[in-house]
């Protein structure tokens, strides 16, 4: 049988991360224009325990291409979001302008799965 938690108990010393509306729009507007181009077709949100995560596929199943990570603000790296290509940092900053021209960069060599028609 399942455990009763006290869910004030379970938020203690919990960091909760998330993606405002401005942040969600710059995210969103640089997948739309991978989508267009045919080289993304699926995203994820993910919210983990200290960091929430925006991921972006090539393909469903897949693992993802680009990721950018939002970490607390409270936390002593050297930026507030980090950027991952294939899960290798390519770039962390406190700009999220920065991490996102890094994942165009690298986006823009990437090959469409399929041509415009």
């Amino acid at each position: 049988m399942g455990t009763l938690l006290n869910l004030a108990q379970y938020r203690k010393g919990k960091t909760f991360v998330h993606f405002n509306r401005a942040e969600l729009q710059k995210l969103m507007n640089i997948y739309s224009r991978q989508v267009a181009g045919g080289a993304w077709r699926d995203y994820a949100i993910d919210q983990l325990d200290g960091m929430a995560m925006f991921s972006m596929f090539r393909s469903t199943h897949e693992s993802p291409l680009f990721a950018v990570i939002k970490l607390p603000a409270d936390q002593k790296n050297a930026g507030q979001y980090l950027a991952l290509h294939s899960g290798v940092k390519i770039k962390q900053s406190s700009q999220l302008e920065t991490i996102l021209e890094a994942i165009e960069k690298r986006a823009s060599k990437v090959v469409p799965l399929f041509k415009n028609r």
